[in-house]
């Protein structure tokens, strides 16, 4: 997995990422240790997760400090749209026998919670800037473990092609996240102040995303 925005976070927060990538949760979908009791548990939680997507970027969009950096977020918003329609995750909850109602009924776990009110609070508290980096620096995990455990998926619980979508579509989301976003992060880090932020927003944005990885693990 390659480093994301190093020049900024440095080597620590590259290891703290690459730690993510590499949860225990990941291993065991690889292996297929994973249960199924686990696999439905990250199904619906992150259900919660994708519905609050939308929300989230347009946040992001409105407060852009200018129009090049509403450009660089636009170019998301065609790619994101696939998981409103085939990417959509409720087909792998399907295949690991889960119902529209599961869903629609979702309590978000301790995990999810912090994740998501995490990325509402860096606006708050730290403006454009904070919950840009958090948002990417999470998307571009994610981004990254979903194409590593699609075959996994496939090979060890059977799942079909439609079933699995969800994860192997999150590539059409690397160049948006991975250059541009990256790109216009690195640019608004001209003081030391903005690289603090940036640092401080991935910090605690790593340990949010911990915490979502490991409530959907001691699903057991």
């Amino acid at each position: 997995m390659p480093d994301f925005l190093p020049e900024v976070l440095g080597p620590a927060l590259q290891a703290r990422r690459r730690a993510l990538y590499d949860h225990p949760l990941w291993r065991a979908i690889e292996d297929g240790s994973a249960s199924l009791a686990q696999l439905r548990t990250f199904a619906v939680q992150d259900g919660w997760l994708v519905g609050h997507s939308r929300q989230l970027e347009a946040l992001l969009i409105a407060h852009a400090p200018d129009e090049q950096a509403r450009a660089t977020l636009l170019t998301k918003q065609q790619p994101k749209a696939v998981f409103a329609a085939e990417g959509d995750i409720r087909h792998f909850g399907e295949g690991v026998g889960l119902s529209a109602s599961d869903f629609d009924d979702a309590v978000p776990l301790a995990g999810c919670a912090a994740l998501t009110s995490h990325f509402y609070y860096m606006l708050a508290r730290h403006g454009f800037l904070g919950m840009l980096a958090s948002v990417s620096v999470s998307e571009s995990v994610f981004i990254a473990v979903c194409l590593r455990i699609t075959p996994a998926l496939q090979h060890h619980y059977g799942l079909t092609d439609r079933q699995v979508a969800f994860f192997p579509l999150h590539d059409r989301l690397e160049e948006g996240v991975n250059t541009g976003e990256a790109e216009l992060i690195a640019r608004l880090c001209s003081t030391q102040e903005a690289r603090s932020v940036v640092r401080l927003a991935a910090t605690q944005t790593y340990a949010a995303e911990e915490l979502f990885y490991d409530t959907v693990y001691a699903a057991r």
